[in-house]
Parts: C-alpha cells; structure tokens; sequence
C-alpha cells in the first residue's frame, strides 16, 4: 500500500557523528527524503498520517539477534520459575498453577535457575512431590540444559533409565534430573504437546509483545538440540502473518534440509552447553567442581559439518560458549576455508563468552561475527555473579566486548530468549555497563550491536539497521535521549512509538 506518513519534531539518530535529521518523509513503507530544518509544504499536504514526536530520540528499529522464538513463546504458557530463591518459592509457584487450572494434568514450568536458588542444586523428583504429587511437573532449566520431573511426570514420560543423561541414585533409579540425550528427547516431548493453533497464537502474541520494545527484528534459532524441527516451517509458513520480521536459522547437522525449506542459514548447532550448568567446554577446570565441561562433537565432525556447509552456500551459527568450543569452532572454519576456497559466506558464532586474544585475531582474520548477549553481564556478571560462582576470578574475562571490537570482530547483540528477555534496550545498558571498566562499549557501538550490525550480519545493510534516505521505515521512539542521560539510567529507558515499514503499531507518546 502507497501510504505516507510525514514524522516530524523528532531527534533521528544517525551513525557516525552525522548530523540528525528532525523529520522524515515515508511513503510506501521507506523512508523517501529527510531533512533538519522545515519540510515541502507538499509533504505536509499529501501526508496520510503525520506524528508529532514531541523532540524526542528515535532510533533505528532494533533488532535481536539470537531468540529461540517459539519455545519462548510457548514459555508463556508455562509456570515461570525465574527468580525462585529456594525450592518453597518454587513449589508456592507450582500449587499455584495447579490451583489456578485443576483442570489441566500437566504443570509445566520454566526458566528455573539453579544458581538463584539457596540450596544451590535442582531439586528432584522427591522435592517436587512434596509440592505436587497429583498433577504430572515438567520443569525446564533456563538454559535449556536440563529438564526436572516428578514422579508422575517420570511414569508418563516413557524415558528408557538407560539413556545417557538419565540422573539416577544409590538405588539405581532416576532422580527426576535430566540432561544430555534426555533431556533434549523430554524438551521435544513438552513441545510436541502444542498444536499448530496454540504456537500460532502463542507466537502471535509473543511477536506483538515485542513492539512495546522497539523491535522490529528478530533472528530466530529453531529447531536444533532440544528444540523440534518442525517449527522451522511452521514459523517460515506463519511469518507473513507476524508484524516483524523474522530472519531463521535451521539447528539441524543435514544442509539439505536446509535448501529442501528454501533458506539459506544453518544453526545454532551447539558446540558445548553453558556455564549454568557446567557443560561449556573450556580449558581449565570450573571454580566450583573438577571438570572443564564438554564438547558434543569430534574435531572431524564439526570439519566435515561446516565443508558442507561452505559447499552448499550457507551462512552458519555455531554454538561455542567456553574458549574450547570456540577453538574447535575457529579450527573447523578455518579447515572448511581451505578445503573449499569460499570466503564470501557470513558465519557467526553464538555467546563466544570466553575467549583468548589469539583467538579473536583468528576470527577476525577469517570474517567470524560474534553474536553475544550483554545482558548475560547484567545476570550472571560481576564478583558475585554466576560467572565468578563458576569461573572464579575468570569472571573479569567474560564477555570482553572492548577487546573483540579492538580485535576486528563484528558484533550483533541478542538476548537468547527465553534465557534472558528480548529487550534490546536492557541489552544496550548491559553493554555499556559491563561489570570490568575495560570491556565497556560506547552507547553507539552497543546499538550498532542490536541496529547496523544486525542487519550486516544476515545481508540487511543495504535496507536496514539506519535512519537514512531509502531505508525501511523502521524505528523505535525511546522516552529520554539515551546518549545524554547517566549511562546507568539507559535501562530505565521506555519505548514509546514503534513503526514497522512505514507503519505505526505501537504508540504511547
């Protein structure tokens, strides 16, 4: 539709120290001309809507770049343990579902962080039955790195006590506690539960929550280990009906079911697992226990996996946590580049939340983007934080963000929700107010992470990512000018005006 709308009395931000525009001319859903001072009387004639943006900051449409988008949405729909302080408060919030809906046999829950608990360990099964004993518990950890059930749960879940992950105790029977292959055939179980109609809604609502943040943009991890497969088309099948758009990346180890769907990314496909729950693989042992985590592929997998990839023209996300896994990551790319002479595909690795200066240089070297998530410094960083509770004093080394830009490496930002909330504001704060002075961005370089660099990384630079003449119309109105307030004040920053192509759908100026 030919619509046009003249925004005006507004601060365009612009990169680089250019001069901001004060309004903006759109038709037909891009930005058509701009200007600092009065615009064409004929704008102002022709104009279907005009915005007055009362003087305040508007910035490009923000984009997050790493979302599980269909587990989050369907966490909606789940009891949200987040928070929980000890397994009372857990349980509390488990009676309280079960009360609410007596109807439904099944509670499920997620988010549940065991570092946030005082008993510092997942309760099992017999802490769960002296909450609910009646209804079948499915809990889902934050990290998606390991599901608890109670015993009803158990009797119902049909999970061989031989397959690898299965906790069990002195007695030879499980826990309730699952990890590994487990867990990931629990978490697809859970899932496959929802019908096509429920995630439809679920996602829906989800995406249009997403505006009231100034998100325009997601880049969206499906399918994978843990995650099903079959919501790769479902979402490539019901992304015309959302109000942003979604840029998916396949987690599946076979690239022909990469091109079978008609895309053109691959990813994440997890290289080791978290901090949380001690599986990332790094170099030295964790602070807290005899172990330094562990990588779920061979060397040669990995290298004969990304060859694949090169061959078949697509732009990969691996995910690599601990310094380990990113040298297995760099070491495979680096491998494939040889084998295949392709060096025009944009890969990324997913966290990258420790790693050497040697390493970086390697990335930069070969054109490796990084897709970090700043708000992990906001929950786990600092001396008290889960990072030193795993890492000890590595805690100061995580997350250098400083050192991977000095190093040439690109950065987009993201959130890896459902871990943490989608809220590329939060993120920006995160990053300027990272926990070590020495790793903190400028409030320009952490919304490039979630603006210009995100559309970089997914071949959007020629359309989005910045308020200039033949863009898409996607902005974001924030309630204070981010660059002039107390750097530690940016997370209270509110989104009051979100337009996707040219159209205004959320406003509360």
């Amino acid at each position: 539709m030919d619509r046009t709308v003249l925004l005006y009395n507004g601060n365009f931000f612009r990169f680089g120290g250019k001069k901001h525009y004060a309004w903006l001319w759109v038709k037909n859903g891009f930005i058509q001309d701009a200007g600092y001072e009065e615009w064409d009387a004929r704008y102002l004639r022709e104009a279907e809507e005009t915005v007055d943006l009362k003087g305040n900051l508007v910035l490009p449409g923000l984009c997050d770049c790493h979302v599980h988008l269909v587990p989050s949405a369907l966490d909606q729909m789940k009891v949200d343990l987040n928070g929980s302080q000890d397994f009372e408060e857990l349980g509390a919030r488990l009676r309280e579902r079960m009360e609410a809906r007596p109807q439904e046999k099944i509670v499920p829950a997620c988010r549940l962080e065991c570092s946030d608990l005082r008993e510092k360990r997942l309760p099992d099964r017999q802490v769960l039955d002296g909450f609910v004993r009646d209804y079948a518990v499915w809990i889902e950890s934050r990290d998606f790195q390991c599901t608890v059930l109670n015993t009803k749960a158990l009797h119902s879940a049909g999970i061989p006590w031989t397959m690898e992950g299965v906790e069990l105790d002195e007695s030879m029977r499980p826990t309730g506690i699952f990890r590994g292959k487990a867990n990931t055939l629990l978490r697809r179980k859970l899932a496959g539960s929802y019908n096509a109609q429920d995630k439809e809604r679920a996602v829906l609502d989800l995406s249009k929550r997403l505006l009231k943040k100034g998100v325009t943009s997601l880049h969206v991890m499906e399918g994978g280990e843990g995650f099903p497969e079959e919501d790769v088309p479902f979402l490539s099948a019901c992304s015309p009906k959302l109000p942003l758009d979604i840029c998916i990346y396949f987690g599946t180890m076979k690239p022909e079911k990469v091109a079978e769907l008609g895309l053109s990314r691959i990813g994440d496909i997890f290289l080791d697992g978290s901090f949380a729950s001690a599986n990332a693989a790094t170099w030295e042992n964790y602070h807290d226990r005899p172990s330094n985590g562990t990588l779920n592929y061979s060397q040669e997998e990995m290298n004969r996996f990304l060859v694949r990839c090169y061959r078949a023209g697509l732009d990969t996300s691996l995910h690599a946590v601990g310094s380990r896994a990113v040298e297995q990551a760099l070491a495979a790319h680096e491998y494939a580049r040889r084998e295949t002479g392709v060096y025009d595909l944009r890969h990324r690795l997913e966290h990258a939340e420790l790693t050497t200066e040697t390493q970086r240089k390697r990335a930069a070297a070969i054109g490796l983007a990084f897709s970090m998530q700043p708000a992990f410094e906001y929950f786990y960083g600092g001396s008290r934080g889960m990072y030193a509770e795993r890492l000890g004093e590595r805690w100061r080394t995580t997350n250098p963000f400083r050192d991977i830009r000095n190093a040439g490496v690109r950065i987009c930002g993201g959130s890896d929700s459902g871990l943490t909330p989608v809220n590329p504001i939060g993120g920006i704060h995160a990053a300027v107010n990272h926990p070590v002075d020495a790793s903190r961005l400028s409030i320009e370089e952490a919304l490039s992470m979630f603006t210009r660099e995100a559309a970089w990384m997914v071949r959007e630079e020629g359309w989005k990512g910045e308020l200039e003449i033949g863009r898409i119309a996607d902005l974001a109105v924030v309630d204070r000018n981010i660059f002039r307030t107390n750097p530690k004040n940016i997370i209270t920053t509110e989104v009051i005006l979100t337009m996707k192509s040219g159209a205004v759908l959320y406003q509360n100026l």
